[in-house]
């Protein structure tokens, strides 16, 4: 298990020169924090190194490939299988659509078809920043071309990329049941420790969480998935691993606790990543979506 869990490190790719930048923007929140606030925003937004496949396999060979265009720039979107039903998957931070292929036969042999995307600045996606907004919007474009979707799975950040969209894009969405892996919830923490990981001084905090409030034309905690909840009309299933590492379980617990009608399933020994990789997981997601359970 140990060496399970540390191959989930090895998975997140730091942002190059990031040290480098900490000890300018460190200098610079002496003399300007507006700037300063400015430019941690920026790198925040700033996901690093794109996801590649340097493996090929059938389901990833067997996608088709298309664009959606989104105020000039483009999606890349993946699709499985031909059926009326339709069910989308959202990746996380630094991933891309096609990592959650491991999902794709559960419902394709089922009859359904199945979309995966990669998010703005992710995958084959235009780009190189990402904020909660724009994938949010992202996702509202790609239904608008490939939906309407029934149902959805998200892993990590795209969870609460969904809910936001959910939320607060003006679209009709048909999306009644949601699978959430891993799904974050603590916004305000994951600045924090951004924060201290760039060693930038507590009195920035103020200036960061207002400038991100001005990006999301709300507060931060407003964009939390438990405060979204009165606007999300979907029952949403809560799949979180007591070892994940990047997201604490209490996350999972905070959403599950303040929104009524979501159901938290504990799982032990996948970490973050490997959810979407477990034929376990797999059976789950596919009685949720289809049969509305997650037990038979």
């Amino acid at each position: 298990m140990k060496d399970q869990l540390a191959d989930q490190h090895q998975e997140i790719r730091t942002i190059p020169g990031l040290f480098f930048w900490g000890a300018i923007l460190r200098w610079l929140s002496w003399i300007s924090p507006r700037l300063a606030s400015k430019l941690v925003l920026f790198f925040f937004t700033f996901p690093g190194r794109k996801a590649r496949h340097y493996r090929q396999d059938h389901l990833f060979s067997a996608a088709r490939r298309s664009w959606v265009m989104m105020n000039g720039k483009r999606l890349r979107v993946y699709q499985w299988g031909e059926g009326q039903r339709r069910i989308l998957l959202l990746h996380g931070w630094q991933s891309r659509g096609t990592a959650l292929r491991y999902l794709v036969p559960s419902f394709v042999e089922r009859g359904l078809t199945v979309i995966a995307m990669d998010a703005p600045g992710h995958g084959e996606s235009s780009g190189w920043r990402t904020t909660l907004v724009s994938y949010a919007k992202a996702i509202r474009a790609v239904d608008d071309m490939h939906g309407p979707f029934e149902g959805a799975i998200t892993h990590s950040f795209g969870g609460r990329a969904l809910a936001f969209a959910l939320a607060f894009e003006d679209y009709p969405w048909q999306i009644k049941q949601i699978v959430m892996l891993a799904a974050p919830n603590a916004y305000e923490e994951i600045i924090d420790t951004f924060m201290v990981q760039l060693g930038l001084p507590e009195k920035l905090k103020p200036a960061v969480l207002h400038r991100m409030a001005q990006m999301l034309g709300r507060s931060v905690t407003e964009s939390e998935i438990f405060s979204m909840g009165e606007l999300v009309k979907a029952r949403i299933l809560l799949l979180h691993d007591e070892q994940d590492q990047i997201v604490p379980m209490w996350e999972a617990e905070r959403i599950a606790s303040r929104l009524p009608g979501v159901r938290l399933m504990k799982t032990r020994g996948y970490g973050h990543f490997r959810m979407a990789k477990s034929p376990e997981i797999w059976e789950v997601c596919r009685r949720f979506l289809l049969k509305g359970n997650y037990q038979e």
